[in-house]
């Protein structure tokens, strides 16, 4: 980088409020003085201006940059502008050289006390100087202007920002000793930016000004000699820093496809495709508040309809082109398909959305499965989508304010004559909403949503990822078709792609294919195998926080190896090195552990086999027949002891049960709302040797609807009792919960001494 400089010297009277006029100065006298300049009363005052003489910096306090050798005043135009900033551009540089007279400054000013008619004498005054100043300064300055042969030294009024007033003469009037004032003599009327009040102080010019014009211009230059950056490297650095590729072909060959079905040839959806000229933006297009904001829904709906009855017309008539020689195709179908190819290559994303997806939103399809086909624009099936699908347009319009038609004057709405230039509006929105989609999108680059078609766009996640300091390398889909890739698609049409697998050829032995696609959505979904790689880099950048935590580690490698959906059966990781592990004290020593699952069953329980030490406890260790409702004391029914007198386990004695420390702990799954609950209950968990018994009782309605149509269900349906009995107490306190509702269970029965 280099600076070109251009210093002129420019006639500083050019850049002086005052001077004298060429008549005046001939008949002035000239004669040499000798003045020296002296820092200790002579200052510089120092201006910037712009080439339009504005005042960009100034300085009359007393410029310091300056340098004094052999009695000569040295100075540096180009230095100064640079040490306060301006580096670059054209300006002009002010020295004035001057003498502070009558002890007067910036900081120590007369002023305009009085103005003659004609403007040409002033009376000064001043509150800073002191009185025995201004008679006795004004008295010496006035003999040092007159010379021996009568002539005057012209001297200034300076009231700053480069405005120097010239004076001709000057006289003390001290006719008040009290308040002794100066009088002045201007060469010229005072200028009218200056009235009563304005403050000035009184200079006497030791040198002539000094003025420059300066043009800093910076040239950018390229040294040959340095070392250049590398271009983005897209290969593993593997194989020599190759990558596996493929055969080498041209465009027909990549393009070429044999496939018929859907609508049109794949070719014109390949097409329609690498023909964007931005990032694909997740937008749902069954909502047009998610694209359409300037412009018409209803507008753009009937745009479809159209550009959809010409593929139509065109189809027909290519082929009634087709010619009957197998050997080649006329010029006149070539010229209907290429129209054809133009319309799809040029659809918007509404439009692509409309022609090849299967949704309920887009135009109604013929079949199931892709290639898709459209219905006929004639079809009934057609004609009833797009009436409902116009309506819904329609009333969207209607709720938009943001329409840019709406700005249109109401006089012009309502003239039907319009309608071109409705029409132009209208393409002036959509043009308006394409900007609109990317600004609002701009918020998802931070959301954090691993599915493909939500979130940060699945076209730039790649280089998001890059732009945070983290390599990835080209995909391992590069080799496939192009079809496969961005269609999910062969170039027959199939959505079965697995090289050399066809009906002229022999399975090879041992060799099994996948034909049974699944997918998070809609089984007869494609994906594309492009988007399966973006789907990776989405898993990447929503979890490069823990990645980059944990980098280096095994869970950091691990949850590497789960992004790209490898389970820990296939691929195990490893470690070697590091602590010692057979100490007992390693905190790296982890034992594997499980839980079984208890669902419960009307026989199923959990047995505890615990005993309880003597001092108290049943006598009877099991249960006899039926449930615990009911019964005696004999056997048959309920609980068979001594410890139980009376019915059911409401009664019993009234000994307490003194044991050691013990908790039983557990968790139960239901399968919700049980088939017949009014006979449904259950004991969860049994101390055979403690007579302790978990019951779980169903105690809602059972009902999963209202008795009438509209109301309801009941709120308490998933609910049911759970209680602990024993035979000292009975049953405990009871729990009433949803515990139907499906869901885990956790349950805890501390026996305390």
């Amino acid at each position: 980088m280099d600076k070109i400089i251009n210093i002129q010297s420019v006639d500083p009277n050019t850049l002086q409020l005052q001077n004298y006029t060429p008549a005046d100065e001939s008949l002035i006298s000239n004669f040499t003085q000798d003045i020296t300049f002296d820092p200790s009363q002579d200052y510089l005052e120092y201006f910037v201006l712009d080439l339009n003489q504005n005042i960009l910096f100034s300085n009359v306090a007393g410029y310091p940059n300056y340098k004094i050798q052999d009695t000569t005043v040295i100075i540096d135009p180009q230095a100064d502008l640079e040490f306060h900033g301006f580096n670059e551009g054209q300006y002009f540089a002010i020295y004035n050289f001057l003498r502070r007279k009558l002890s007067s400054s910036v900081n120590s000013t007369f002023y305009i006390q009085d103005i003659s008619t004609d403007r040409t004498e002033l009376r000064l005054n001043t509150t800073q100087i002191s009185n025995l100043d201004i008679v006795d300064l004004t008295t010496a300055f006035t003999a040092q202007i007159s010379n021996a042969s009568g002539s005057y030294l012209d001297f200034y009024l300076d009231f700053g920002d480069n405005k120097l007033v010239i004076a001709n003469n000057i006289a003390l009037d001290n006719t008040n000793p009290n308040d002794p004032t100066v009088l002045i003599k201007l060469y010229e009327p005072l200028p009218d930016e200056f009235t009563y009040n304005s403050q000035c102080w009184v200079v006497e010019q030791v040198a002539e000004s000094q003025a420059y014009q300066i043009e800093l211009t910076t040239v950018f230059t390229i040294n040959e000699q340095l070392n250049y950056i590398s271009g983005p490297n897209y290969n593993l650095d593997i194989q020599d820093q190759i990558n596996n590729t493929t055969a080498y072909l041209n465009q027909l060959n990549l393009q070429q496809n044999t496939s018929t079905a859907g609508s049109g040839s794949l070719l014109y959806q390949i097409n329609s495709i690498l023909a964007e000229k931005g990032i694909e933006i997740n937008i749902d297009y069954s909502d047009y508040s998610q694209f359409i904001h300037f412009s018409s829904a209803q507008t753009r709906l009937e745009n479809f309809y159209y550009k959809l009855a010409l593929i139509e017309e065109y189809t027909v008539s290519s082929s009634y082109t087709t010619s009957t020689s197998s050997y080649y195709q006329s010029s006149s179908q070539q010229i209907w398909n290429a129209k054809i190819n133009d319309i799809i290559t040029n659809f918007d994303g509404y439009e692509y959305y409309l022609y090849y997806s299967s949704e309920s939103h887009a135009w109604p399809k013929t079949n199931s499965t892709a290639p898709y086909i459209n219905y006929s624009v004639n079809d009934p099936v057609a004609i009833s989508w797009f009436t409902t699908q116009s309506y819904s347009a329609s009333y969207f319009d209607s709720e938009n304010n943001d329409a840019l038609l709406n700005t249109i004057p109401t006089y012009l709405r309502e003239d039907l004559t319009n309608d071109q230039y409705f029409l132009f509006i209208q393409m002036i929105g959509q043009n308006f909403d394409n900007v609109w989609v990317y600004l609002k999108d701009i918020t998802n680059k931070f959301d954090a949503d691993n599915r493909l078609n939500y979130g940060i766009s699945k076209d730039i996640v790649a280089q998001a990822i890059r732009d945070l300091g983290v390599k990835i390398y080209q995909n391992n889909f590069s080799s496939t078709d192009i079809y496969s890739a961005l269609l999910g698609l062969t170039p027959s049409g199939s959505n079965f792609n697995i090289p050399y697998i066809t009906g002229s050829l022999p399975t090879p032995t041992g060799f099994e294919y996948i034909n049974l696609f699944i997918t998070a959505s809609d089984p007869n979904a494609l994906e594309p195998l492009d988007d399966v790689n973006k789907e990776i880099y989405k898993r990447i950048y929503h979890n490069l926080p823990y990645l980059l935590k944990k980098k280096g580690t095994p869970e950091g490698l691990r949850t590497l190896i789960n992004i790209y959906g490898i389970p820990d059966t296939i691929l195990r990781i490893n470690e070697f090195g590091g602590e010692s592990t057979l100490t007992e004290n390693s905190w790296n020593n982890f034992i594997d552990q499980f839980n079984y699952e208890f669902f419960t069953t009307s026989s199923g329980y959990v047995n505890v086999p615990i005993v309880v030490s003597t001092g108290g406890g049943l006598y009877g260790t099991a249960i006899y027949g039926g449930d615990y409702y009911g019964g005696d004391t004999s056997s048959g029914g309920g609980l068979y002891g001594t410890a139980i007198y009376g019915g059911d386990y409401y009664g019993g004695d009234s000994f307490n049960l003194t044991a050691s420390s013990f908790t039983i702990e557990f968790r139960f799954k239901t399968t919700g709302i049980p088939t017949n609950p009014s006979a449904y209950n259950q004991i969860l968990a049994y101390a055979p040797e403690n007579n302790l018994i978990i019951v779980l009782e169903y105690t809602g309605s059972g009902y999963t609807s209202g008795s009438y149509s509209g109301s309801i269900p009941d709120p308490y349906n998933e609910y049911g009792t759970l209680k602990l009995i024993t035979s000292s107490s009975g049953a405990s306190s009871s729990l009433y919960l949803p515990f139907f509702d499906g869901g885990w269970w956790s349950v805890m029965y501390d026996l305390g001494n």
